[in-house]
């Protein structure tokens, strides 16, 4: 059974690969922990994790947990906001146009997992255009059954996106699944249980888009989170 769904803002910045935002030691890792420090001292904190698509390594990808969806997009319309992305432009964000800003109730699937920057060495996801909403929960609640025993899986997470992904009527989910690398995940594709059951995500939806992985590999959180 699903965890309820936390309302989490996921933002893309493209921030070239050489930028050591990591570095506290480079005012680029200040300028980085900056930004994370306001993100975290704005209302409703729960916690936040961050890292670098794998496969496009010039996207850092931020998630941010809160207590409320308002929460959320009362900083996107806040003057802290603002001191964000001046912020970024110490590390080659030009403005707030050239990021990806999306929310999402991003519930777990399995127990204790360790995707979305709780262990997990790499991340896979993707987004999935629903055709049937109804349908689709249950697609997903039986593959998340099934790739939650696979070795290697080590966290199935996924929920609903907030806003629209290509002018999709019926609504668009994310989903994020742990692995224990890129290449047990890519293994995974070629075996006779992944072929027998594949035919499973083809049900109730239109396809995927932004397939990839991300290693998140930092967080922080409220102590008192019940996360």
């Amino acid at each position: 059974m699903a965890r309820s769904a936390v309302p989490t803002q996921m933002i893309i910045l493209p921030i070239k690969e050489e930028i050591q935002i990591d570095n506290l030691s480079t005012k680029e890792g200040q300028a980085w922990s900056q930004v994370l420090d306001i993100i975290e001292r704005w209302t409703g904190f729960r916690r936040l994790y961050w890292g670098r698509h794998v496969e496009k390594t010039g996207e850092v990808h931020l998630h941010i947990v809160r207590d409320s969806l308002h929460q959320h997009y009362a900083l996107l319309a806040s003057h802290d906001w603002q001191v964000i992305v001046q912020n970024l432009v110490i590390l080659g964000v030009d403005s707030a146009t050239a990021l990806t800003v999306r929310h999402a109730m991003i519930s777990e699937f399995s127990p204790n997992p360790k995707s979305l920057g709780n262990g997990a060495p790499v991340t896979g996801t993707a987004i999935y255009l629903t055709s049937d909403p109804a349908g689709w929960e249950k697609t997903w609640a039986l593959w998340t059954s099934i790739v939650s025993t696979v070795p290697g899986c080590i966290g199935v997470t996924g929920g609903w996106m907030v806003e629209p992904v290509e002018g999709t009527l019926h609504g668009s989910y994310i989903v994020y699944v742990g692995w224990d690398s890129i290449a047990v995940h890519d293994s995974y594709h070629h075996t006779k249980h992944f072929r027998q059951r594949a035919i499973i995500l083809r049900e109730h939806n239109t396809g995927f888009r932004e397939y990839g992985h991300v290693a998140f590999a930092h967080s922080r959180s409220r102590r008192e989170a019940n996360l």
